[in-house]
Order: C-alpha cells, then sequence, then structure tokens
C-alpha cells in the first residue's frame, strides 16, 4: 500500500462528490428541471432530475407556488441531514476500501470503489431524507412505507450510478498521486561492500 494512499484517495473523492451535489443539487438546476417548460417531458429534462437529487436549498420562498412540491422546513432540514450522510458515506467507504488497493490493480479498483461510493451514498441520502421528512398521514407519499424507501433508495442509487464516475476518477487520480509520496520504508542503501553509504 502507497503511504498515504487512504487519505488522498478519501479527500479527492469526497471533495469531488462535494461539488457535484453542489453544482447540481441546488435549487436553480431544481427550478429548471421541475417547472413549466416546453422541454420538461424531454429526456434530457428527465436527466438534470436525476443529476440534481440530493437536492440543498438555499431559500425556500424562491420556490413560490410554482411546483407541485410544497416544501416545508423539515423538508429543507432533511436535505441537508442527507447529504452530510452522502458525504460520510462516500469518505467512510473510500477510507476503508481504499486501505486493500495492491499495487497491480490499485488505480482500476479505487474508480470502481469511488463509483461505488457514490451509488451507496446516494442510497443512503434519500433513505435519510425519506425517515426524516416522511409524513406518515401520507402527506407526499401514497403506498406503503416500505415501498416508498425503496423508491427513494432507487432514485438516489440512479444518481450515483449517472455521476459515480466523477469520484471514481478523483479516487483513482488520488492513488496514483499518491506515488510520488513516497515509498516502502526498507533498508539504507549500501556501498558495493557491503557497508551503508555514509
Amino acid at each position: 500500500m502507497r503511504p498515504g494512499a487512504t487519505k488522498r484517495i478519501a479527500v479527492s473523492g469526497t471533495v469531488v462528490a462535494f461539488l457535484i451535489v453542489a453544482g447540481l443539487g441546488n435549487q436553480w438546476v431544481f427550478k429548471e428541471a421541475w417547472g413549466a417548460s416546453s422541454d420538461s417531458g424531454k429526456w434530457y429534462m428527465e436527466l438534470l432530475r436525476i443529476l440534481g437529487h440530493p437536492l440543498w436549498i438555499a431559500d425556500k420562498g424562491d420556490l413560490g407556488d410554482e411546483f407541485r412540491f410544497n416544501f416545508t422546513t423539515r423538508d429543507v432540514t432533511a436535505g441537508y441531514v442527507g447529504i452530510a450522510v452522502l458525504f460520510l458515506v462516500v469518505a467512510a467507504v473510500l477510507a476503508a476500501g481504499a486501505r486493500g488497493l495492491n499495487e497491480r490493480a490499485g488505480g482500476f479498483v479505487a474508480f470502481v470503489l469511488g463509483w461505488f461510493a457514490l451509488v451507496l451514498g446516494g442510497a443512503l441520502h434519500a433513505l435519510t431524507v425519506f425517515a426524516v421528512a416522511y409524513d406518515q398521514a401520507g402527506r407526499r407519499h401514497e403506498g406503503s412505507g416500505f415501498h416508498n424507501a425503496m423508491t427513494a433508495m432507487q432514485a438516489g442509487a440512479h444518481f450515483g450510478l449517472l455521476t459515480g464516475w466523477l469520484v471514481g476518477l478523483a479516487a483513482a487520480a488520488g492513488y496514483a498521486g499518491s506515488r510520488g509520496a513516497g515509498g516502502p520504508i526498507g533498508y539504507p542503501p549500501s556501498n558495493l561492500y557491503g557497508q551503508p553509504a555514509g
């Protein structure tokens, strides 16, 4: 295992996950994806809705009444708690998985590990949001709670599946960058006569 690789992989992957969520999960992307538009039924708008799944809201009043969603303070709080869970899961999976990397396939395994981390993080993010904001009176959901929880996790996993390769690339880059961080500890260099070089 390369010295410093675990930290580099975990940090680089988590930073990229943060950038993805910050760039695609904000309320302005949400407004574009879900607002009234002639393109609302197009495939790229559906894709934008998936990519913006980990939603964070800075000003719920800015969303107005144009959406079928009626966001409450509880919904906004659930979004931030879910995003915190996503980052923690990504960092923990990357840190734990990076310890088992070897030189032969370390870069590829780091890539797959990063991708998987965001798929899992996205699914647990959605489950957390559902658990925090779920109303037992069925304000927003129809059907059983288990079915709705699984549906939410699917949506979060789809987000991770479509964007996780970016985290994978960051993790692979972090592993490759650890090459220059130092080599394995060994014996000091010696000269031809077997005496340590001074």
